[in-house]
């Protein structure tokens, strides 16, 4: 009984602990990478050029990437606002409003942590949430950026045991994400 109750308080420590590392994973150098650029979305990116393929995305993805062996993904949604937002409209309020829209879209997600940021020059509210995947458990981080009437959502999702592995190719999407300019 200790042995479980132990095991019940050390997985979701773990998970906490690797979900957290991916927040503190540095970019890859420019020469690694590659550009991703939409002028109908008014968006642009840098990815991983080893191991990543973009594959065709539809409906709300303006981009979707895969790891070559199907460890992880990277999605950008874009959705139109009713109104657009300014830079201090993104406050807690809009936190709690994607938290809400989280639930609603995956209502089987587990939010570890949720916080306003700041990337690219841009307020951000980044949430981490565990899923369960075609592949097992996921660890995903999502960012939400708002430029005007228009909120892109950049999604990471990793299997748990690849979570830290991939940690890198997120951040550097996320730190190169310019969106609302051309």
């Amino acid at each position: 009984m200790a042995f479980a109750l132990r095991l019940l308080l050390v997985i979701p420590a773990f998970a906490i602990a690797a979900v957290s590392g991916a927040a503190s994973a540095q970019p890859l150098p420019a020469k690694d990478t590659q550009p991703y650029k939409s002028l109908v979305y008014n968006v642009a990116f840098s990815y991983p050029k080893d191991d990543w393929v973009a594959v065709p995305a539809t409906g709300g993805n303006i981009a979707l990437l895969m790891q070559k062996k199907g460890e992880a993904s990277l999605a950008l949604d874009y959705t139109v606002l009713r109104v657009a937002l300014a830079a201090d409209e993104i406050d807690d309020t809009f936190k709690e409003i994607e938290l809400e829209q989280l639930t609603q879209r995956a209502p089987h997600a587990r939010v570890v942590s949720s916080a306003l940021s700041e990337l690219g020059g841009n307020k951000v509210v980044v949430i981490r949430y565990g899923a369960s995947g075609l592949t097992g458990d996921l660890d995903v981080t999502q960012y939400s950026v708002v430029s005007g009437a228009s909120l892109y959502r950049l999604t990471c999702a990793a299997t748990r045991a690849t979570a830290a592995r991939h940690a890198r190719a997120c951040d550097t999407v996320a730190r190169t994400l310019t969106v609302g300019k051309k």
